[in-house]
């Protein structure tokens, strides 16, 4: 479905620069001046004594014994690599300089990395309360008749792929019937709800509506081919139909998710595409950074914090759901199914 007009988003720029507010405590709390006695073995230094080491020192200079090195990489709070070998030494003195004010800044590689995995989690998050944000529609249209007519047969459709029963279709190689295949969007995580109706065609005018489609219990019933599918299931990361006979046209309601955030110009033209996201993102992304790092501050101070922004934005919405009159749909059976059937009107 067409996405709303551009809306007023926070930028990445505002996130980071949040982050670095939040992290002002953290940064303090690190002493930019570091020395101590180590002992060296070819290029492994190991701490003896004074301040251990921290990620910090990655890529820095580092003096040993009077001499200056270069960090390859910390690899745990007393022990580092060098670009060069200092030799064997044991019980000599070390001294670094920690460039605190570079923590977090917008040219750091890791920062986008870090504000993504806290982006995957603000949305699992709202998924969890079913935010509109993380909801979507679509219509599949022409869904491929069933290419057998044995009641066993199933048809499912994935990201890539439509099978009719026979036949295993995609975008690149469409039914020659229609000339298309209908596949899931890239955004879909996973079906809510789904109708259909007969399809007259892609790309013309359908003036019939939708009937609704129920969802299976563990399984979909053998039954012997129809013009209608009437239930669904979802398994193995495809949504399974029976079949028919005739073209149908499939309307979907689906869980869905924003992809990762992709710098476009720089950070400050760089919208985050949820409205006021940012507190919720920053105190996130603030807690993946430290929770690995040892922080004086426990990363769950700032994952409580991020909870609790997003908990904001959930409000928002069930404010707006407190101005609707929302009652239970009835579902019967219908007359014309038997017993067996399924009932609803058109939608």
């Amino acid at each position: 479905m067409p996405l709303a007009p551009s809306a007023p988003y926070d930028t990445l720029a505002t996130v980071t620069a949040q982050v670095r507010t939040i992290l002002g405590d953290y940064v303090q709390g690190i002493s930019p001046n570091l020395a101590g006695e180590v002992n060296t073995n070819g290029l492994v230094v190991t701490w003896a004594s004074g301040n251990k080491f921290t990620f910090l020192m990655n890529g820095q200079p580092i003096q040993i014994n009077g001499v200056p090195y270069t960090v390859a990489q910390v690899t745990s709070a007393t022990t580092l690599n060098l670009v060069a070998t200092a030799g064997v030494q044991n019980g000599v003195a070390y001294s670094a300089v920690l460039p605190t004010g570079d923590i977090f800044s917008d040219s750091q590689a890791y920062v986008l990395p870090t504000v993504n995995l806290a982006w995957r989690k603000l949305q699992q998050k709202l998924d969890q309360s079913s935010h509109p944000r993380t909801r979507n529609e679509t219509v599949l249209y022409s869904l491929p008749v069933v290419g057998s007519l044995d009641p066993a047969v199933q048809q499912w459709i994935n990201w890539t792929n439509f099978y009719d029963g026979a036949n295993l279709w995609s975008p690149a190689n469409p039914p020659p019937a229609t000339g298309y295949c209908p596949v899931l969007p890239q955004d879909f995580m996973s079906p809510l709800e789904m109708w259909e109706r007969q399809s007259v065609g892609v790309g013309v005018v359908n003036p019939l509506g939708f009937k609704p489609m129920n969802p299976t219990v563990g399984r979909l019933p053998s039954r012997v081919k129809g013009s209608w599918n009437g239930i669904w299931d979802w398994r193995e990361d495809a949504i399974y139909f029976n079949g028919a006979i005739l073209p149908l046209d499939a309307r979907l309601s689906y869980r869905s998710f924003l992809p990762d955030i992709v710098v476009s110009g720089s950070f400050a033209t760089t919208a985050v595409p949820i409205m006021r996201s940012s507190d919720a993102l920053a105190y996130y992304s603030a807690g993946i950074f430290v929770d690995p790092r040892g922080a004086l501050q426990p990363s769950a101070d700032f994952f409580a914090k991020g909870d609790m922004a997003t908990d904001i934005m959930l409000n928002r919405q069930g404010k707006l759901l407190q101005y609707a009159n929302v009652r239970r749909r009835a579902v019967y059976q219908s007359t014309s199914r038997g017993r067996g059937g399924w009932g609803g009107g058109s939608w």
